[in-house]
This record gives structure tokens, C-alpha cells and sequence, in this order.
């Protein structure tokens, strides 16, 4: 773990126009430098770079971020060896806090895994040249079309029909045998009781787990080989086709994506990545020149996996080989990437190809034109295929209208799910209302249920009447949270006058406070909760320093570990450091810190307006429906206070304006 004050030292001592300029070519413009964007192919430049501010912007892609977000993004590192990597460069040592013995074994023990699996993996190789592995394996990956250097990149391998062959060349090597066992290398006919009773494993009872298979290394997104998966070459029925590593410290089938460590770069550089299921599918397409592609290996598609995609882009196109009844089998998969704010295609192949087969028959010009011409968005394939089914029955079509509808209700942007459900109308020849109204009680219960990956409860915050989405649905208070987060960051910390509410015919008192009072008073005394998520998550840490009263500013999260944060606070403040340039060329222009009580009054009273005309969009549409005198009566004196309230907000934003 790497300490708080080394990771400050580092954001102090990296020098963002060094750091990029490594990889862009920058030339100067005034105070900043300009290149031309490293994550899309342009010809004008677009990407920019402040000193001042140790930021990127590219305002062409919209990519962006702090010194340390370009190095995760361009290096596909994670953040903590980006941390690293700039520590390297500017000769910073790293002194990780020391760990516990416990934390220490288990490191030690990972390192070891990794190290036997790498040996295996050399192996596995290796016997491909030996006069057996040439006639078996090599032989059989020559048939599927794999070539020489394919072969190479992708570390292919044989394991000899020898149920000891491994097992004796690693242990003749030093390789310790538990090592062996806890990697999934080898197994014992011993149970797992009296293997792990025993201070050192027989290995008179072991014996190889890949034995006469053709070897699929594993490997993590840095390039590490971490498991394997092995073909049997046999035709007996009895004998499973495939053969994969167990769960162990270094594994686990639910967040690893085969091939994602040759795919990772050109996913970056395509802003799309094609899910396969199986290895030869990512093998074949790899080498006819599809290199953004991945697989589940053979799993359901998993939030992990799907959030693992995530990180290179949004865009996810399914290759299926599959009618409509299995495309019905696999949708959970589908539904949770919806979940998790993915552009979801599917790319449908013809009935007697899988994508390894297709990829062997067509060019590499046909392959990736098929791809772009033939990928349809999933919820439109959904519903076209769904509707042919439901054409003539009226039972089967209501059962269509649920399940449409619950699987636009998971996506977490109500303008994508306005879209669609004016896309979806059109296909099943529906009036929208009836949509939304299926929708409304479907969005109630993912939302209780912490739906789109919010927490249950929120902290000083309370829940919010249901939605009512359609032709209101651009009503929406992002641009306004937006605004509070960025006064509360950039200026939380500073004293400012706020006018009070003072007795009719008398002058308001001035009020003297920090801003960072005036808003977390003004938001928990209304109990508003952000829609935004990362608006929400930068609102209650801020809000947890506040009570612990230590001052956080502006840098704590531009330097933030979560890049989604990060990137906010650099979103923000890009924007205002262009305004703010103004000044210095003589534009006149006052600045908000001019008035910086009314900023932060501005702030909050345009987000409360927003909020309360969502309310009373939602109660509004509530009344159009059925309803008893009692009901009515209730829902009429509400939206009378919703009204009144939303009078003294609209008066109090005029003021501040």
C-alpha cells in the first residue's frame, strides 16, 4: 500500500506536459499546450494541456484527467501501478507501509503461483517442438487455421498424454508441489482434507490435470499468465471437451476475460470491444485482424467482466451464433451491462458458423464489414425478434411489453431509456404512455433495491418520488448538481456574505459564513438526494471530512484514486479555467469570486427549483390517474405547497441572480 505522502509527492512532482509529452508531440499556445489526441484519430488538434492546472482535456473525444488518469489510460494500468511508473520517472521512492504477516504470505504465495504457472505455460509450449507434441498438438492448431506467430503470441501449448510429464519436469525444477496443487496444475487422489493435513503432498498420489490436452493459457490484463484452459484431442464422449483451471488466489472465472491483454490497446483505440464466448473464437478473430475482441470463456457474462470492458470503453458488441430462444437464455448478461451503462449491440452469425468458423472463411475486409453493417442494438434486436414471435397473440405480446420494459428500465440514463422507448413503440406499433407506464413500477423497485449501483441508504438523504418518464424526461437536475459539486470543491473552503432573511420593511443582515456551511446546511435541511452518482459520491466524502471538520479542497479530488471522480473535478474546473483566462487578456469580466455568496446561493436555489419541478412533474401525471376524493384531496394540497415552495425558490434564485 502505497502512503497518502508518497502519492502526494508524486501528483506534486509529475509535470503533466512531461508525462504526455512522452507519447503526443505538444506544441505551446499561450499558457497551455496543444497536440493531437493519443485516444482518437483526428487531424486537427484537440487535445490540450494545462501546467497550471495538471490536466488533459481532449475536447474532441472528451477524454481527460489528471497526470495519473493519462498514464491508466494510455498504459492500460491500474492506478496504483501508474503511481509507480511515475515514481520511476521521477525517481521517487516508494515505501509501502508495511503489511501484516498475513498480508505478507499471501503476496508471497500469489508471487508463487504466478511463477509456476509461468513455468507451466513455458512447458506447455516448449512441447509443441517435441516429435509427439508436433504430430498432436502443433497439428491440431495448424488444422484450425492457427498461424506460427499466433501461435507464439497467443502462447499456445501441448500437455503430453503422460498423466506425470508436468508434474516430474517441475518438481526436477524446484517447483515446490504445493505451488503445483493450489495453482490447479496438478491434483491429488488424495480428498482436500488429508491434502491439507499433510506438511507436504505425496506426490506418488498426484498427477496432471491437463494430461494429452491442447493448452489455452490464461492471462491477466498486464500479461501474466494466471490459469489455463486444456482441449481434449480425444473423440470419447465420456471426456469433457474442455478442461479450466479451479478458483485459486489468482483466479477467478468471474472477472478475467479471456485475450483482454492483447485486446486491451485496440479496444482504446477502437472506443469498441466484441465479446465472443470461446478461446479459438478470440484466436481466429485476433488473427484475421479483429484485435479488440474477448471472450467469457464459455461463463455468463458477469458484472466484473462487464465492468473489467468498462474501463476501455462503453461500446460492447456481442457476437452471437445463436436464434432468438438462446439470445433469451443469455440476457441476464446482457441486462446487467444495460445495468452498468454500456452501449449494448448484438451481431447475429449466419445459423452454421460460431465466430472462429466465420473469421476462417472471410477476409479480413469482409470480417470487419460484416461487423459494422450487420450490429444491431440489442434492445431494437430484442424487440424485433420478440415481436415476430408475439405477432398474433395478444397474451404473448403483454408478456413482450414486461419484458421490453424491464429491460430498458435498468439502464441508469433516462434519456437512453427515452429513446428507447420511443424506438420500441414504433416497432410493436404501442402508444409510448403505455411503455412508461409498465415502466414506472419496474423503475420504483430497482431503485429500492439499489438499483444502477446505488447504496440502499443514503446518508442525509431521502428517497424521492418515483419518476414519471416520457415527454418530460429531458427535465433533469445533473446540470444542477453538477454546479453545487463544483462551487462546493473549488470553493468550500472560503468565507462568504449571504444575505439573511430579515422582518418586512427592514434591511436582510448580512450573514458571514464558509460556503461549505451555507451548502451541506442548505442541502440536509431539505433532505435532497443527488441523482447523480458521482455527484452523489464526491457530495458524502466531502460531507464526511466536513464532519470530522477537516478542510478538503479542490487538488484531494483531482488527484482522486476513482477516475470517474477525478475526471468530474477536471470537467469542472476545465471549463472555468478557460473563463477565468479571460482576465488576463483584459476582458472585463467579474468574477464569480466577486460574489461568491451569491454563486453558491445561485448553486443551490436553481438545483431546489429543478428538484421541485421534477415533483410536481411527477405528482402531476399521478392526478391524471384514477383516483378517489381522499386521494385527489391529498395529492391537490401537496402540489399546492410543491407550488408554493417552488414560488419562494424561483424568487430567492432571482435574487441571487
Amino acid at each position: 500500500m502505497i502512503p497518502r505522502e508518497t502519492i502526494d509527492r508524486i501528483f506534486t512532482t509529475a509535470r503533466v506536459e512531461e508525462v504526455v509529452g512522452d507519447f503526443v508531440n505538444l506544441k505551446k499556445r499561450g499558457t497551455n499546450y496543444m497536440g493531437l489526441c493519443p485516444f482518437h484519430n483526428e487531424k486537427t488538434p484537440s487535445f490540450t494541456v494545462s501546467p497550471a492546472k495538471g490536466i488533459y482535456k481532449c475536447f474532441g473525444c472528451g477524454r481527460g484527467g489528471n497526470v495519473v488518469n493519462f498514464v491508466m489510460e494510455h498504459e492500460q494500468m491500474d492506478y496504483v501501478n501508474a503511481l509507480k511508473y511515475l515514481a520511476a520517472k521521477y525517481k521517487i521512492e516508494i515505501v509501502e507501509e508495511q503489511r501484516t504477516d498475513e498480508q505478507q504470505q499471501q503476496e508471497n504465495e500469489r508471487e508463487s503461483l504466478m511463477v509456476v504457472c509461468s513455468y507451466a505455460q513455458k512447458f506447455f509450449t516448449e512441447q509443441l517442438q517435441t516429435e509427439t507434441g508436433k504430430a498432436i498438438g502443433l497439428s491440431y492448431l495448424e488444422e484450425r487455421g492457427f498461424s506460427p506467430k499466433t501461435i507464439e503470441e497467443f502462447q499456445l501449448g501441448y500437455s503430453p498424454e503422460n498423466s506425470k510429464s508436468f508434474l516430474n519436469a517441475a518438481m526436477q525444477a524446484g517447483y515446490k508441489l504445493k505451488y503445483l496443487l493450489q495453482a490447479g496444475l496438478v491434483r491429488s487422489s488424495d480428498d482436500e482434507a488429508t491434502v491439507a493435513a499433510q506438511a507436504e503432498p505425496n506426490p506418488d498420489h498426484c498427477y496432471d490435470r491437463f494430461a494429452g490436452r491442447v493448452m489455452f493459457p490464461v492471462h491477466n490484463p498486464s500479461g501474466r499468465v494466471i490459469a489455463f484452459g486444456g482441449r481434449t484431442l480425444r473423440k470419447d464422449k465420456n471426456v469433457a471437451k474442455y478442461v479450466n483451471s479451479p478458483e485459486t488466489l489468482l483466479y477467478h472465472k468471474s472477472n478475467v476475460l479471456y485475450g483482454l491483454h492483447l485486446a486491451r490497446r485496440a479496444i482504446t483505440a477502437e472506443d469498441i470491444c466484441y465479446l465472443v464466448e470461446g478461446y479459438a473464437d478470440v484466436i481466429s478473430m485476433h488473427q484475421a485482424g479483429i484485435q479488440n475482441v474477448v471472450a467469457s470463456s464459455g461463463t455468463s457474462l458477469t458484472v466484473d467482466q462487464i465492468r473489467l470492458i468498462r474501463r476501455y470503453t462503453p461500446n460492447l458488441t456481442i457476437l452471437y451464433d445463436g436464434d432468438a430462444a438462446g439470445v433469451k437464455a443469455s440476457e441476464r448478461g446482457f441486462n446487467l451491462a444495460l445495468k452498468e451503462g454500456m452501449n449494448v449491440k448484438i451481431v447475429t452469425l449466419p445459423a452454421e458458423d460460431d465466430p472462429d468458423t466465420f473469421a476462417r472463411k472471410h477476409s479480413p475486409e469482409e470480417l470487419k464489414q460484416y461487423l459494422q453493417t450487420k450490429a444491431i442494438d440489442f434492445i431494437v434486436f430484442k424487440t424485433r425478434a420478440m415481436s415476430e414471435e408475439a405477432m398474433h397473440d395478444p397474451i404473448k405480446k403483454a408478456e413482450l411489453i414486461k419484458d421490453i420494459v424491464a429491460t430498458i428500465a435498468v439502464i441508469p440514463e433516462r434519456i437512453t431509456r427515452s429513446v428507447y422507448v420511443k424506438e420500441c413503440s414504433r416497432i410493436m406499433q404501442l402508444e409510448e404512455e403505455i411503455l412508461w407506464s409498465e415502466m414506472k413500477g419496474i423503475r420504483r423497485k430497482v431503485i429500492d433495491e439499489g438499483g444502477n449501483n446505488k447504496p440502499a441508504a443514503q446518508t442525509n438523504t431521502a428517497k424521492q418520488a418515483p419518476v414519471q418518464e416520457g415527454s418530460y424526461d429531458m427535465l433533469s437536475a445533473a446540470p444542477q448538481e453538477k454546479e453545487v459539486i463544483r462551487v462546493l470543491m473549488k470553493y468550500g473552503n472560503e468565507d462568504a456574505t449571504f444575505i439573511g432573511e430579515g422582518e418586512d420593511g427592514e434591511e436582510p443582515p448580512k450573514i458571514v459564513m464558509k460556503v461549505s456551511d451555507f451548502i451541506i446546511q442548505s442541502m440536509r435541511e431539505d433532505d435532497f438526494a443527488f441523482e447523480n452518482d458521482t455527484c452523489r459520491k464526491i457530495y458524502e466524502e466531502y460531507c464526511a471530512f466536513y464532519d470530522k471538520g477537516m478542510p478538503v479542497n479542490e487538488d484531494y479530488f483531482l488527484r482522486h484514486e476513482e477516475s470517474d471522480i477525478s475526471k468530474m473535478n477536471m470537467d469542472l474546473s476545465a471549463d472555468l479555467y478557460i473563463v477565468s483566462d479571460w482576465s488576463r487578456r483584459s476582458i472585463g469580466i467579474k468574477t464569480e469570486r466577486d460574489h461568491l455568496g451569491l454563486t453558491a446561493e445561485k448553486a443551490i436555489y436553481a438545483l431546489k427549483s429543478r428538484k421541485i419541478e421534477i415533483m410536481i412533474r411527477d405528482l402531476s401525471e399521478n392526478i391524471k390517474r384514477p383516483l378517489n376524493d381522499e386521494e385527489l384531496i391529498g395529492m391537490m394540497e401537496r402540489k399546492r405547497k410543491l407550488d408554493e415552495a417552488k414560488r419562494i425558490f424561483k424568487g430567492k434564485l432571482g435574487r441571487a441572480i
